[in-house]
């Protein structure tokens, strides 16, 4: 029986993981010659899990002895043992299931068969499986994966350190036909809105037990995405502190077999499909609303919810700091006032010490439009105090901060950064920006460790689906840029505002940033609200003059000494991955990586 599910996931996979397959395998290599058993197993000790912390783990057997096997190998060869293992099959299979568990006692002592109907499908196994399990915590293997040797030793240890922790998951990978492992997904801590676009939580997915059973378990309704389905279920009713992230790949994928490209295009069209309602259905209970889901017009396997705007929909106040460049302010304002399809806007041009005659011409025609204001702000070029002051004057429940070297390209991306930022959760809001080549310049900021702010998937062609899909669906991140960024009018004032004393230039966006973030709100990049950005074209580099250089030392003292602790822990980075300006991503290696449980 063809399972939809498994092919869209590995289709998803292809498109979304960037390491190459030798790459991969180099850090697979040096990942295990770091691996002992003994050491691992005198490290995970038995007493760190506590009684209450147990876990069953359950098969659907597929009647595939080859596949269960393997399943069950993998978790005879554990380094932690105290575990519960069911395999629920139909009853035609139960002496067959008995062999396989009997071959491998002692090593998985704790194992047992359960038999259902000999109707059942691999759904009801599973809710059988979750019926019948008596442990605290429950996850589900798929028949012919495998589990990591350290895999059940990272959860009860993770169980230990997060002690309110009701979900936790892990990265994972997939094995090949010849063995191999390959395409890597290394996760980000808990995200909603990754959840929401694609299921995040995956394998290894822990959760509890009774919060699973209180949700009504695995649906059939909603077929091969039924376990997207209890995941976003699960996990959206959650506080966020309570769904831990294990860095580590501890689950392995079987590549599935192959099959017509008509009938793969059918499996992943039904997932998509099912993934979607399920979506779908977790937002609409969220918002007490109905919402649309549309698949990402990058990549069909990560969802697009089309957030509604109020209504009346919130005025929005553009603020366009200037000095002179009329021929980008020019362009700039094009895009916004004849391009934009939003009803209630204004523009507040932030005016610099412009003297050109060129600009000062613009500015002249501007003013024959009533939704701009032209407002001086005399002195040294201070990014921060410019904006305050425009905010100062500004009439919108929204501020959209914008650099004068954006250009739009399409017309619905202001009602898209709306919708996302009215959400009473939400603080700041960024766009996906593009190079004139077409590659992306910024899709959301991480924060990494010496090299501070970091553009995640930059120089990556625009319409890619970015590692783990960051660049067809909103993401959650500490920091967006400030070259086109949204805020509610009251969440600015609440944070105070730009850091116009400390940080004149240089990432006073990535401090509001986290200000907003210490206030109780997430911030959030939607690539559906795509703008062109001819990055600094205005001010220029840093590396321009000693004068800069000197006043970039400050800001990046300043921010360090302030933000330190969250540049060594961005909990939407993946320690397994380091970001390189000039060269991208690279695989972490593993003296990198830290602990699992640091964040």
């Amino acid at each position: 029986m063809t399972d939809p599910t498994k092919y869209a996931l590995w289709a998803a996979a292809r498109k979304s993981s960037q390491f190459p397959d030798d790459q991969y395998d180099a850090w697979v290599d040096n990942d295990n010659s770091l691996f002992d058993a003994s050491i691992q197993a005198s490290h995970f000790k038995p007493q760190e899990a506590p009684s209450r912390y147990t876990i069953a783990l359950a098969i659907a057997d597929t009647g595939d002895d080859e596949a269960l096997r393997t399943t069950l190998t993998s978790l005879a060869t554990q380094v932690h043992r105290d575990f519960d293992v069911l395999v629920a099959c139909r009853p035609s299979r139960e002496q067959a299931v008995h062999r396989q568990i009997a071959s491998l006692v002692p090593r998985l002592f704790n194992a047992r068969s359960i038999a259902a109907t000999e109707t059942a499908d691999p759904l009801a196994l599973q809710n059988l499986a979750l019926a019948q399990a008596t442990a605290s915590y429950f996850a589900v293997a798929f028949s012919g994966d495998r589990l990591a040797p350290t895999a059940i030793a990272e959860m009860q240890s993770a169980l230990s350190h997060w002690a309110d922790a009701a979900i936790l998951y892990s990265d994972e990978d997939w094995i090949d036909e010849q063995g191999r492992r390959c395409k890597p997904r290394f996760k980000s801590a808990w995200d909603p809105e990754a959840q929401i676009g694609f299921d995040l939580l995956g394998c290894l997915c822990l959760f509890e037990r009774s919060h699973a059973l209180e949700a009504g378990g695995f649906r059939p309704a909603y077929g091969c995405a039924a376990h997207y389905d209890l995941h976003c279920r699960l996990a959206l009713s959650l506080p966020c502190h309570r769904i831990r992230h294990i860095p580590a790949v501890l689950y392995h994928r079987r590549v599935p077999l192959r099959l017509s490209a008509q009938d793969t295009q059918a499996a992943i069209a039904a997932y998509e499909m099912s993934a979607r309602q399920a979506a779908a259905d977790a937002v609409a209970t969220q918002v007490g609303a109905v919402v649309d889901v549309d698949p990402s017009p990058v990549a069909s396997f990560v969802n697009h919810v089309r957030r509604p705007l109020p209504s009346p929909v919130p005025r929005v106040s553009i603020l366009v700091p200037t000095r002179d460049r009329a021929g980008l302010m020019r362009n700039c304002l094009r895009g916004v006032l004849g391009q934009t399809d939003y009803p209630d806007l204004e523009v507040i041009v932030l005016d610099n010490d412009s003297i050109e005659p060129a600009t000062l011409a613009l500015f002249a025609e501007l003013r024959t439009d009533a939704r701009v204001r032209v407002l001086r702000v005399p002195g040294a070029f201070n990014f921060s105090r410019i904006n305050n002051v425009g905010v100062s004057t500004a009439t919108g429940e929204v501020l959209l901060f914008l650099n004068n070297d954006i250009e739009v390209l399409e017309g619905g991306w202001l009602r898209e950064m709306v919708g996302e930022v009215m959400r009473p959760d939400i603080g700041c809001v960024g766009a996906k920006l593009l190079y004139p080549d077409g590659t992306v310049q910024h899709a959301g900021v991480i924060l990494q460790d010496a090299s501070l702010a970091m553009h995640v998937c930059r120089t990556q062609d625009a319409m890619d689906a970015g590692t783990d899909g960051r660049l067809a669906g909103t993401r959650s991140y500490l920091a967006v840029t400030g070259a086109c960024l949204a805020i509610r009018r009251s969440v600015f004032d609440e944070v105070g505002g730009f850091d116009a004393e400390h940080l004149t230039v240089a990432y006073n966006d990535v401090d509001l940033c986290l200000k907003v973030s210490d206030a109780g709100y997430r911030n959030v990049c939607t690539p559906f609200a795509s703008l062109l950005h001819l990055e600094s074209a205005s001010r220029g580099q840093d590396h321009e003059s000693e004068e800069k250089l000197a006043r970039s030392r400050r800001e990046i003292k300043h921010l360090t000494l302030r933000w330190g602790d969250r540049f060594e822990r961005d909990p939407y980075h993946n320690p397994n991955v380091l970001l390189d300006w000039s060269t991208g991503e690279h695989l972490a290696p593993r003296s990198h990586q830290g602990s699992h449980l640091s964040r």
